[in-house]
């Protein structure tokens, strides 16, 4: 049972002991504990409904609930959810969860309500529920105690009358409602239960806010009794606490209550204070150590401690006080009286976990005991002032650790109630989940032998451990030598290799390992080979060797390289004369036989061999055959522009690719080495060497790849070979990254689930076909193509990780320059992904959806959700609608899918997901079936047999129907000129809305074109020009053909006109939208796009029409502006995206209707979005007319000057 109560004391005093529930708020803020814990927070700025919550659980399906005075909401990590709307749920105030049985209560002062997980029952007065108490009571707690019985107490704040609140109980079904004649307390605002299964209800008293009359009552045999001078007893306010977070019943049975008094100007807080004991019989009051407290400090917690042994007790002091060993804060038990405990004078001081620096001016307000549980020992806390007063340290916290009071954190609050994966808690802003952090940062201390380094080389082998070497040669540029050794991340700790343990040469690069699982060490004095070997304790143990070469000289290398058959290659891959922090390097290319290496000569010309600096690179193709490329100059800065040179290598001789291969004069950026292929990138272009020759695909399209994207890829100064199993990784430096397995070519941005288009050190798991990049926003997995997202946590260090990896135990290795390694350390952790809400056709349902549906309920909206609420928006996604769509749809972060104007039929959503840690989800699902309409029905298809029946008998009349011919020819005709004219009309009309003229306006130059179609498709355009020269053009698409388009259009126009002065787009889009919607015209809409330009500015946005194209004449490439807004009248409170761009002189901008991409050959195939992007790129540096022409001529060649289907409009716009 997961649950906690609200404790209230006294008016503006103990507020930081309420321990209230809640979790996930739409969007998250992790901060940083002391002992580096996260604290997700959630605020009213996220979207917290409220802060003055009153209870909360988390159900077993995985979902939080929480009430408040406000109402009560379900939260599935994305949106709090107002379940229930038809029965008033949203309006309960606290609520209460038998875990056991899985049912929920919630209460108001009107209605109750319970839910078994499958149906809501409601109660109301009719039903027998009641509860007194005065107009404007709050329900104080819904809660049961050991025998089922459900206790709803209330309370009436801020008054000074009796019978403020009342009680209630719910048995069997059935309420009894107490009064002031059987229950004796003037409210119920909690209550414990006994060892004896007796009852200790505690009030606020008749005077709320000084708390007067607050005694407590015994619940005993079925009858109350009031526990104050009648029996001994002038204790007033005990304090009662969760029983999950608190203990304050001893070993002996004995139920504990501290009581902190009323207010009272006079004589202070303390009156009527104390600690109240329960045996199972009598009420005991002790008081005597009162007079060793300090005015206004009084007792607010008993505590028993299982581990220690003892019976505490803690006080708070209103002003607070500086921590000192020597204050009287906490007190024990001992042979029957209260004494003042010597844990203050154990801690002695408190001092900061990062720094060790003592904390001397620390002022806490009180001091409280809380229960260990999965994520927290048992810990003492003290508690600064109020949580909505300010302090100058948060809240400190101690544990009883190996016979010693030690610190364990610190942080704003103290913990709550344990969740399915973290603990809530009441923040100063809101909640907050504690979720312990098993990551470390991993400095010298640790045995990191480099934190501010060039480029770390990193390298997981097949044990899952990872390879850490800080030498790095590939690219000039980043070139760097450190002379420092190995470093191996166990999964534990850092381990060190260096030359004392056998390497040749602290002077490491490149590490592999060979199909025979040995480790290889690439290093300035050859190379050392390591083998991995268990001993008894499960533990990595290395056997290292270092390889001689043929001469028994050292020899520098780089970089290594095992071909198909098992040979062993190592070369230098970077020669040069020594530079600051960079030694120098010598040619050499080796290869193993037996236990050495044996050096192969360069076989490039002596010329080439004489220069200052030189690259080379060994790669296999598909026929086994060994490619050396080579780039040679004497200026370092030439080394990136110079030609490559190629030698082929056949194990025995060298020779030159011959002439048929047609090699580009060039240099070649190796990508990678696919079944169909090796690819390389040269500056602007991209060639495959199939085995045969070298082909340009630079300016290749097919169905399945554009090519053409790839001209714009990052070559100079980076790394080009990202290959990852059989897939091709690619960057479009600040564009985004292109995936090619061959024969399929995507790519990815931000809008796709792209971390970043600043993607950084890729890191190769040949291993695992993994490649892993780092941005300044965190680091990202990619396997095949799917992503896994690591961000950057601020708190630990600035900016992203320099370099990724990750281990075998699903680790994430990140390397922050100048700061260390973190061990960002994984969960196994699965969260169940259901399906948490399905609006049907406006209707929301949250339990219970419904299986079979009438026709006109046939869009749908399914939100989803794993249920991870430490960062749920890390969740990526994927749905399928078994019935409509092909296939599974691409991951994605967004949590809901909308299917609009489903056909009749059966059909299933399934959804599935992969959460933050990389564990995949279960996969949920929903079936329905909606039903045909009433002309699809089988009745409907009875009633069309007995009208075909009907007409084979009609057809005996048709001889004297024959006489009539004549006639009705003459009526099909009147009909048929009837049509036309009506056709006719509504073209007329069509064009009878469009601008008579063009504006004229001298930084523009316009042209347009309409063609109308048949039955006329409704495309509309217009212009407006505003007093400060700003030019506002739209063009829209209004659905359907003939008359009824013709009628938008003209709805459309008077719009338009209305409100032309108005440059405002995003309002002008809405009300247009909402207005539409209001006249009920059921499926007619209006797409619409709108342009304004002013100076060298647009803004755009779009309603359902193709994208609009931007020829930008500097760069002289085509930008797709793509704005997903739905078309005018579609739906309700649509809110319209409104983008900004700036356009240059010599830029052109093209607006269209879907109808150019709509056209159809004799094949029936369409020309599309595509053609007609290319289309226009083919003309955009013509003037306006000229596009059009060419556009148009397009049109009739693809269509053999057929009419079109629909409309098609075109308005081309140039900057001059």
């Amino acid at each position: 049972m997961v649950s906690f109560m609200k404790v209230t004391f006294f008016k503006n005093l103990i507020a930081l002991l309420i321990f209230v529930f809640s979790s996930s708020i739409i969007s998250q803020q992790k901060l940083k504990t002391e002992a580096n814990a996260d604290i997700v927070e959630y605020t009213n700025k996220e979207g917290l409904p409220t802060t003055n919550l009153s209870n909360g659980i988390q159900t077993k399906d995985g979902f939080i609930w929480i009430s408040s005075v406000e109402g009560t909401y379900r939260f599935n990590g994305y949106e709090f959810e107002e379940v229930g709307t038809d029965i008033g749920l949203p309006t309960m105030q606290n609520m209460y969860y038998d875990s056991t049985k899985n049912i929920m209560y919630f209460a108001s002062p009107a209605k109750f309500i319970t839910f078994d997980g499958t149906e809501f029952k409601v109660y109301t007065e009719k039903e027998g529920y009641k509860i007194n108490g005065l107009s404007g009571q709050l329900i104080t707690f819904v809660k049961a105690d050991g025998k089922g019985r459900i206790w709803i107490g209330s309370s009436t704040p801020f008054v000074d009358k009796n019978n403020n609140g009342g009680l209630t109980k719910f048995e069997d079904n059935k309420f009894t409602v107490y009064d002031s004649k059987n229950f004796p307390l003037d409210n119920a605002t909690d209550f414990i239960e006994t060892p004896y299964g007796d009852l200790i209800f505690n009030s606020a008293g008749h005077n709320t806010q000084t708390r007067e009359g607050s005694n407590v009552a015994l619940f005993k045999n079925g009858v109350f009794k009031r526990i104050d001078e009648s029996v001994g007893i002038n204790l007033q306010n005990a304090n009662i606490y969760p029983t999950e977070n608190v203990t304050t019943i001893d070993k002996d049975g004995n139920t504990w209550l501290a009581c902190s008094g009323v207010i009272s100007g006079s004589e202070g807080s303390e009156k009527y204070s104390g600690v109240l004991m329960y045996d199972g019989n009598k009420f005991y009051q002790f008081t005597e150590f009162k007079n060793l407290l300090k005015r206004n400090q009084f007792p607010i917690q008993v505590y028993y401690s299982t581990k220690m042994d003892k019976l505490f007790m803690t006080t708070l002091i209103r002003d607070g006080e500086i921590f000192n060993g020597n204050n009287k804060s906490v007190f024990e038990i001992e042979n029957g009286k209260w004494k003042v405990s010597n844990i203050l004078k154990e801690i002695n001081s408190i001092g900061d976990l990062k720094t060790d620096r003592v904390i001397n001016d620390f002022k806490y307000q009180s001091v409280l005991f809380l229960k260990s549980s999965n994520y927290f020992p048992e810990r003492l806390v003290f508690q600064v002032t109020s949580q909505n007063q300010s302090s100058k340290y948060p809240n400190q916290l101690f544990s009883f650790t190996d016979n010693k009071w030690k610190k364990f954190d610190s942080f704003e609050s103290a913990p709550g109630i344990a969740l399915s994966d973290g603990v809530a808690m009441k923040t100063s802003k809101g909640i907050g989940i504690y979720y312990p952090n098993y990551s470390q940062m991993l400095t010298s201390k640790e045995g990191l032998l480099v934190t501010q380094s060039g480029i770390v080389t990193p390298y997981t082998d097949y044990n899952g451990l990872v390879w850490l070497s800080y030498s790095y040669s590939n690219l000039p540029a980043y070139a760097k030598t450190e002379s420092v050794g190995i470093n191996i991340w166990d999964g534990k700790k850092l381990r060190t290799i260096t030359e004392k343990d056998g390497l040749a040469s602290n002077i490491t690069f490149q590490i592999f390992q060979d199909s025979k699982k040995r480790i290889w060490i690439t290093t300035s004095k050859g190379l050392t080979i390591v083998r991995e070997i268990k001993n008894s304790e499960d533990e990595q143990i290395f056997k290292i060797n270092s390889v001689p070469n043929q001469d028994g000289k050292s020899y520098n290398t780089s970089d290594i390289m095992e071909t198909k058959n098992g040979d062993i290659y190592a070369w230098q891959n970077y020669v040069r004369p020594a530079e600051t922090d960079l030694i120098k390097a010598d040619y050499y290319l080796g290869r193993f036989e037996g236990e050495k290496f044996v050096k192969i000569n360069s076989p490039f010309n002596d010329d080439d061999n004489s220069k200052k600096y030189q690259l080379f690179d060994l790669r296999e193709d598909n026929d086994g055959r060994l490619w050396l490329f080579g780039l040679f100059s004497d200026n370092i800065k030439d080394i990136t522009s110079v030609q490559s040179k190629i030698m082929m290598y056949d194990g025995k001789s060298w020779s030159k690719p011959p002439e048929s291969w047609n090699v580009p004069t060039e240099q070649l950026h190796f990508v990678g080495n696919l079944k169909n292929g090796m690819y390389f990138l040269t500056v602007g272009g991209f060639y495959v060497f199939n085995g045969n020759k070298f082909i340009n695909l630079s300016d290749s399209v097919n169905a399945n790849a554009d090519f053409r994207i790839l001209k714009g890829a990052s070559v100079a100064g980076t790394q080009t070979e990202i290959q990852a199993g059989d897939n091709l990784y690619i960057r479009l430096r600040g564009r985004g990254l292109v995936i090619f397995d061959g024969t399929n070519l995507n790519f990815y941005t931000k809008k796709n689930g792209l971390l970043s288009t600043n993607l950084s050190n890729p890191v190769i798991d040949d291993i695992r076909s993994n490649v892993y990049f780092s941005s300044p926003s965190g680091a990202l997995k990619i396997n095949g193509n799917k992503f896994q997202t690591f961000y950057h946590d601020e708190s630990v260090a600035s900016g992203g990780p320099y370099i990724s990896a990750m281990d075998g135990l699903g680790n994430m290795i990140e390397f922050y320059n100048g700061v260390g390694l973190y061990i960002n350390k994984s969960e196994e952790k699965s969260y169940p992904l259901l399906i948490s809400s399905v609006s049907i056709s406006g209707q929301s349902h949250y339990y219970n959806f419904p299986n079979e549906l009438p026709y006109s309920q046939n869009s749908f909206i399914f939100s989803y959700a794993a249920l991870n609420f430490k960062d749920p928006k890390q969740t990526t996604y994927e749905h399928f609608l078994e019935g409509f769509d092909k296939g599974w749809s691409k991951a994605s972060t967004l949590s809901f899918a909308e299917y609009q104007n489903l056909s009749f039929g059966k059909y299933t959503f399934k959804v599935r997901g992969i959460t933050s840690n990389g564990v995949k989800t279960n996969e949920a699902a929903y079936s329905f079936k909606v039903n045909p309409p009433i002309w699809r029905t089988w009745w409907a298809y009875s009633f069309y047999l007995i009208s075909v029946v009907l007409g084979l008998v009609g057809i005996r009349k048709y001889e004297l129907e024959r006489r009539k011919e004549n006639e009705n020819k003459k009526f099909l005709q009147l009909e048929n000129d009837r049509k036309t004219k009506e056709l006719e009309e509504a073209r007329q009309l069509q064009l009878s809305m469009l601008p008579k003229s063009l504006p004229s306006l001298p930084h523009l130059d316009i042209a347009v074109f309409m063609k109308t179609a048949t039955e006329v498709g409704g495309d509309y355009y217009d212009f407006h020009v505003h007093m400060d020269g700003t030019l506002t053009v739209v063009l829209g698409d209004a659905t359907g053909h003939g008359m009824m388009s013709g009628m938008m259009v003209s709805i459309m126009k008077s719009l338009f006109m209305s409100d032309r002065t108005n440059k405002a787009l995003k309002p002008f889009f809405e009300n247009a939208s909402a207005a539409i919607k209001d006249m009920q015209l059921g499926r007619l809409m209006m797409a619409l796009t709108c342009v304004q330009i002013s100076n060298n500015k647009i803004i755009t946005t779009n309603a359902g029409m193709p994208p609009l194209f931007i020829y930008r004449n500097n760069s002289q490439t085509i930008e797709e502006v793509v704005i997903n807004n739905m078309p005018l009248g579609a739906m309700k409170e649509v809110v319209y995206d409104v983008k900004e761009f700036k356009v240059d002189r010599g830029d052109t901008l093209l607006l269209m209707s879907d109808g150019f991409a709509e056209l159809k050959n004799a094949n029936r195939e369409l020309y599309g979005y595509k053609r007609a992007r290319n289309s226009f790129e083919e003309s955009a540096k013509k003037e306006p007319e000229e596009i059009i022409t060419h556009l148009r001529a397009e049109a009739r060649s693809w269509t053999n000057s057929q009419e079109p289907d629909d409309d098609v409009t075109f308005v081309v716009i140039k900057v001059k």
